[in-house]
């Protein structure tokens, strides 16, 4: 089975890279459009222009999301070669972590800008989000000090051999 686990979390990552394809392409787009829309007539000059800017705010959080899609497939290539407990391992997750860390104070602030100037009626869905985001940046924090704890392990049996 952990010859395979590598293709599992390719298949992971590509769908999670999907989704968030979606949700950038059609979800964002479809909630601007509702939330903006019940400030200013559609297609009018302030419509357009708060639309503009914050889809184009939901579009920049969502790079942090596909950089971190790109550390995820590369520790899947690491788990494939057998490498998991590398520091190269670690350094994809806490730099994940980092990411995720500013991509969350980022949204968070810009929603909140949105939210207080009225063109932002799915707050508590952002904050939902925010809190998740948090979550699974405390993981990504957790997975990179086990794995460099099970990194320096596996370095002092190596030596022993």
């Amino acid at each position: 089975m952990m010859d395979k686990s590598h293709i599992f979390m390719k298949v992971a990552v590509a769908l999670i890279a999907l989704c968030g394809t979606a949700i950038c392409a059609a979800g964002f787009p479809a909630a601007v459009y509702v939330a903006v829309g019940k400030l200013f007539e559609p297609w009018s000059r302030e419509f357009t222009l708060c639309y503009s800017f914050e889809l184009a705010f939901l579009l920049l959080s969502a790079l942090p999301c596909y950089a971190i899609v790109v550390y995820l497939w590369k520790t899947s290539e690491l788990i494939g070669r057998g490498r998991l407990f590398c520091d190269r391992a670690v350094k994809y997750f806490a730099a994940s972590a980092k990411l995720l860390f500013g991509d969350v104070i980022f949204f968070l602030v810009g929603n909140l800008v949105f939210y207080f100037i009225g063109a932002n009626c799915w707050l508590w869905l952002y904050l939902f989000l925010d809190v998740c985001a948090v979550a699974v940046a405390l993981v990504f924090v957790m997975v990179s000090q086990c794995l460099k704890e099970a990194a320096i392990l596996q370095d002092e049996s190596d030596c022993t051999l």
